[in-house]
């Protein structure tokens, strides 16, 4: 009975859980469209580069990268003539990758950084 749990736990902490770097890099960087960016400079630090890409877009070029550690959440394995047993899920390193070019509305170059809002992101 216990290494019954004991699979069915570790199939369900591996098992789907683990985004690729693919899904990572959409994520993150299409969570600011519509959104200032001043928001994802705030977050990540300033751009590479900058420059007009029409006369009422503004491409800012990132380049970002990010390591956390996620996991180590404990769950239990539970034998009824011996009691539970804490355990620990493995930690395991996810790197955040977000390069690309932001495209941004703004009609004139006076426009204030807080009101230019991502429109588009075009990932490299």
């Amino acid at each position: 009975m216990r290494t019954l749990f004991v699979t069915l736990a570790a199939a369900v902490s591996v098992g789907g859980c683990v985004p690729t770097t693919y899904e990572t890099l959409a994520l993150s960087c299409s969570d600011y469209i519509g959104r200032p960016i001043s928001a994802r400079i705030a977050a990540w630090g300033p751009p590479r580069t900058v420059y007009r890409i029409s006369p009422t877009q503004i491409g800012y070029v990132f380049e970002s990268k990010q390591t956390d550690f996620i996991g180590g959440e404990p769950y239990y394995t539970v034998n009824y003539l011996i009691g539970a047993d804490k355990h620990r899920t493995p930690v395991r390193k996810l790197t955040t990758i977000c390069s690309g070019v932001f495209v941004v509305s703004a009609p004139s170059d006076a426009t204030p950084v807080t009101e230019r809002i991502v429109v588009d992101v075009i990932s490299k």
